[in-house]
């Protein structure tokens, strides 16, 4: 994954929290921004370490009730599911409990945060009420689009607020970023980079440094120029695919109407 130095920074934020236990990491960011990639970057960060449990919750229900979500989450530990909101937590409590016994860290990443109603996300500040005299027992990172980090800043969501020990916002890649990220995955592929730092520039004039357009535009326009056998790709072609591309979301958009 192409991180930004921003990026890079907040990273190793969030390694520290969940290092040190305080708990609760939140990134914000505007569709297409990565957050959904980032948590996967995290979560396979983790995943193969003995000493970390690892959950990922990939919410997609905007009426999920606190019931329903502390059972998705206690599948996702691999824990039975219970028939009552209280019972469902005694059961977490006592997996966080023997976790920390066995000097293991929890790790729970939690996306499309933004979803979740006001009711549950209590669910979330109750999991980090399970602690001991130093540790948070349940790691949290969550991730959500910029109106979860509205809704925070209102004074319903002071008291979830003053839980975030690490806030992440993403942001747009500027040009060198654009540049630098096209780089990085040829490298990341040990491909030759056929794009000129003029193409790069002119990707992202027309995706405005939005990480998800730039990548998909600067990979049909490398389609494009296999197809063509075009040994560099310039601001003409990019700006061929960013055509097509265009056509392509038109035709999709009509097929789903």
């Amino acid at each position: 994954m192409y991180q930004t130095a921003v990026l890079k920074r907040a990273v190793a934020a969030i390694r520290r929290t969940i290092l040190t236990k305080q708990g609760l990491a939140a990134i914000f960011g505007d569709n297409g921004f990565g957050k959904s990639s980032l948590l996967r970057y995290i979560e396979s960060s983790y995943g193969g370490d003995d000493s970390y449990y690892v959950a990922f919750l990939a919410n997609k229900n905007a009426d999920i009730s606190p019931f329903a979500f502390l059972r998705e989450i206690a599948r996702e530990f691999g824990l039975p599911t219970q028939r009552s909101r209280i019972a469902q937590l005694d059961v977490i409590e006592e997996f966080l409990d023997a976790q920390n016994t066995a000097s293991k860290t929890v790790l729970l990443l939690i996306d499309e945060a933004q979803a979740l109603p006001p009711d549950t996300m209590e669910c979330v500040r109750t999991l980090l009420n399970y602690e001991t005299a130093t540790a948070k027992l349940c790691q949290i990172v969550m991730a959500g689009e910029l109106s979860l980090r509205d809704r925070m800043l209102t004074r319903k969501y002071r008291a979830f607020k003053s839980r975030v020990v690490t806030p992440v916002v993403l942001e747009m890649f500027s040009p060198e970023e654009t540049w630098e990220m096209i780089q990085f995955r040829h490298s990341h592929w040990d491909v030759p980079n056929r794009f000129t730092e003029a193409a790069a520039r002119r990707i992202h004039e027309i995706t405005a440094g939005t990480p998800r357009e730039a990548v998909i535009l600067a990979g049909l326009a490398y389609s494009l120029a296999e197809e063509s056998g075009a040994d560099t790709i310039d601001p003409l072609l990019i700006d061929t695919a960013a055509e097509q591309r265009t056509w392509s979301s038109s035709r999709e958009s009509a097929a789903v109407v």
